[in-house]
């Protein structure tokens, strides 16, 4: 019985590359592994968000960073150059979507099923947006 192999872009992390994943129970557990590591850390931050220094909270993130840094370069077999370019070439919230995009991929979502999803999400901020107004936008009366 054949392991399926999954081609997954990396154009969001700003490579013109797609690599081809073997979506073994090895690959799964890693990805699992790695998700649980996110969850503490991220229910360590919210428990302890009052009593952190500012250094607590960067060394805290920097580790998260590297964590998933790795998991991408482990997973795509992507060079160190590589890493270096997604680096330089990707903002925060741009690492954390395609992040979201290869995890989806690697749990057997299509392409087109991720697309779809992403619009779906989108109409329903700008939905929840129009029903609840900022604060910010409200008139004074004089």
């Amino acid at each position: 019985m054949a392991v399926s192999t999954e081609k997954i872009k990396l154009n969001k992390f700003g490579l013109t590359k797609t690599v081809p994943v073997r979506m073994t129970i090895g690959q799964f557990d890693k990805m699992n592994e790695l998700g649980i590591e996110l969850l503490e850390h991220d229910q360590k931050m919210l428990e302890n968000s009052e009593g952190m220094t500012t250094l607590d909270y960067m060394l805290a993130e920097r580790r998260v960073q590297k964590l998933m840094f790795d998991f991408v370069q482990d997973t795509f077999s992507l060079t160190d150059e590589e890493i270096l370019k997604i680096k330089d070439s990707v903002d925060a919230t741009q690492f954390k979507e395609a992040f979201s995009y290869i995890s989806d991929r690697l749990r057997g979502v299509t392409d087109k099923q991720y697309e779809e999803a992403v619009k779906r999400e989108k109409a329903l901020r700008e939905k929840e947006a129009k029903e609840d107004p900022k604060e910010g936008s409200v008139e004074l009366a004089d």
